[in-house]
C-alpha cells in the first residue's frame, strides 16, 4: 500500500460555499480513478497557527496505481477548473505502509 499526503495553501481566505465547492471536486476522484482504496479531505480546524489550509490522504494499491492516479486525466477535468485558480502552494509526500 502506498500513502499520499497532499498539502495545499490557498492564495485567500474561501467562503463556505467555496470551501465545499473544493471537497466536493476532491471527493469525486475515487469514483473517477481505480486503485484508490482510501480517500479522505478536509478543510484545516485552524488548531495551530501556519497550518496548511487543506488536506489530502489518499492510499493506493499499489505504486503503479498512484502513478496512475497522478497523470489521470480527472486530476486536470474534475480539480484544477475548482482549485487551480484558489492554489497558492501545495506539497506532496509518498511512503509505504
Amino acid at each position: 500500500m502506498i500513502q499520499h499526503l497532499c498539502l495545499i495553501n490557498f492564495k485567500h481566505e474561501l467562503d463556505a460555499a467555496t470551501r465545499q465547492n473544493v471537497i466536493d471536486a476532491y471527493n469525486k476522484l475515487p469514483a473517477l480513478i481505480p486503485g484508490i482504496t482510501r480517500f479522505e479531505c478536509g478543510m484545516d480546524m485552524q488548531l495551530l497557527e501556519g497550518n496548511s489550509h487543506f488536506g489530502i490522504v489518499a492510499e493506493f494499491e499499489n505504486e503503479e496505481a498512484f502513478q496512475a492516479y497522478s497523470v489521470h486525466p480527472a486530476q486536470g477535468e474534475v480539480i484544477f477548473p475548482v482549485v487551480g485558480d484558489l492554489m497558492a502552494s501545495y506539497t506532496t509526500t509518498q511512503f509505504k505502509l
